[in-house]
């Protein structure tokens, strides 16, 4: 099963200037919780990979990338619908950025998404793909508060 998470605000934002503009702890213990479940393999691009400070850990970590330089703790995924299709019956995290979401999504390849929604607008100049159309509401949390930020978690599955 392949799997998208991420955190969004009201306008699906989910970077800005590269960098997430939230600090939101409940929210990154969620995302490492729901990661290392269902077999704790995660596929993210490139420019997002670099932007952690290292491997995302107790996870199996893949880069989608056409630089082919050796990443520490990650192995390089240079043909995405490839590695999808090994992935078919097993259990995979996409974990963002933008463009890699998108190219999941447009494959028809997600099959669950798990968003954090936040209740405000960051300004964000990267945004999750439009999910409405192919995606229903499966279950939601009630409204959570840290930091100042409201924010509730949700999940949804695909339609048809």
């Amino acid at each position: 099963m392949i799997r998208l998470i991420a955190a969004i605000d009201r306008k699906k934002g989910i970077a800005k200037g590269g960098l997430q503009p939230w600090h939101i702890p409940e929210d990154e213990q969620y995302f490492t919780e729901q990661t290392k479940q269902y077999g704790g393999t995660v596929l993210v691009g490139g420019t997002t990979f670099r932007t952690f400070r290292e491997p995302l850990s107790g996870r199996r970590n893949y880069v989608l990338t056409r630089d082919k330089t050796p990443l520490a703790g990650a192995e390089i995924v240079d043909d995405l619908d490839k590695f999808l299709k090994d992935f078919q019956d097993k259990d995979l995290w996409v974990v963002g950025g933008a463009n890699v979401y998108a190219q999941v999504l447009q494959a028809g390849r997600a099959d669950e998404l798990y968003l954090t929604h936040i209740q405000a607008d960051f300004g964000c100049n990267q945004f999750f793909p439009e999910y409405e159309s192919a995606f229903q509401l499966a279950e939601q949390s009630d409204l959570h508060e840290q930091n100042g930020f409201i924010f509730s978690f949700a999940r949804y599955t695909k339609t048809g």
